[in-house]
């Protein structure tokens, strides 16, 4: 699940985070790619859903997985700067 605020791009598709997050919450895909410029990897979904109250800096991509992401998965992000939270 990803929530933010700025540009992203997932799975080959650019998206602007801030819009979705205050529409829907969050979004839920499959994970290829991610490309942001900084990108929060939370560990618990209480953490996730607050997240966003408590990190205000922009541009970041709040990352959550109900499975814990592996070394694969995290090869498949890319940031300037990935902090695990």
């Amino acid at each position: 699940m990803l929530k933010g605020n700025g540009p992203i791009t997932i799975n080959s598709e650019m998206m602007e985070l801030f819009t979705i997050t205050t529409s829907h919450g969050m979004v839920g895909l499959p994970l290829k790619s991610l490309y942001a410029d900084k990108v929060y990897i939370v560990d618990s979904l209480e953490k996730f859903w607050n997240i966003h109250k408590i990190i205000k800096e922009k541009p970041c991509c709040f990352v959550y997985s109900y499975e814990k992401l592996d070394n694969e998965d995290l090869k498949k992000i890319k940031a300037l700067e990935i902090n695990y939270i």
